[in-house]
């Protein structure tokens, strides 16, 4: 990818892409990475990477108390059909049946290889 392209995708400003380049740099094979891959490539690695993310946003967004928080693998849990026990779990399915946008609960149920079968029977059928 040129310089330009890493830096609209990533935030990397070209002079420190430069300096990541030089020769002993600790980040200097990421560099010489970034710069050889195809931006094709690094946009859907990227996209598969952080869409997942969207929906565990939006739960964590409804829920005020940061201790509270569920990560993906708790999410993921649920969609897979495990009983909610806490009531924050119970809440979590609520936010992600009447909040969360379709294109969220697809992507991460295919980031995480849920079937949407299963997805789709624990959000209209219960667990």
């Amino acid at each position: 990818m040129k310089a330009k392209e890493i830096a609209d995708i990533f935030g990397v400003p070209q002079s420190t892409l430069n300096e990541w380049k030089k020769e002993g740099h600790s980040k200097k094979a990421l560099a010489d990475f970034l710069t050889n891959v195809d931006k094709e490539s690094i946009l859907k690695l990227y996209k598969s990477a952080t869409a997942y993310d969207m929906l565990v946003a939006t739960v964590n967004a409804s829920i005020g108390n940061e201790s509270k928080h569920l990560g993906a693998n708790d999410i993921k849990k649920l969609l897979m059909g495990k009983t909610p026990e806490q009531p924050i779990e119970k809440y979590a399915l609520d936010i992600i049946k009447t909040e969360a946008l379709k294109e969220e609960i697809e992507d991460f149920a295919m980031h995480f290889k849920i079937p949407m079968k299963k997805v789709h029977k624990v959000l209209h059928y219960g667990y």
